[in-house]
């Protein structure tokens, strides 16, 4: 997924859909770095490959904190 693209989700709760629908994660997208995105999700923080991304959808304002 390009970085450039990425960047404007920063600061947005979201929804990453992985692997051809398979898995998911919910939550604030942090960082980008290269192929890599930082999520905070709940009370952890995740690193996911970019690569593996399928979709991402900024959720309602309603998610948003």
């Amino acid at each position: 997924m390009p970085q450039e693209l990425m960047k404007e989700f920063i600061g947005k709760v979201c929804s990453i859909v992985l692997f051809n629908n398979s898995f998911g994660v919910q939550g604030k997208i942090i960082a980008v770095e290269e192929t890599w995105i930082k999520v905070s999700e709940k009370n952890k923080i995740r690193i996911i490959n970019g690569d593996m991304i399928q979709d991402i959808s900024i959720l309602p304002e309603k998610y948003q904190k």
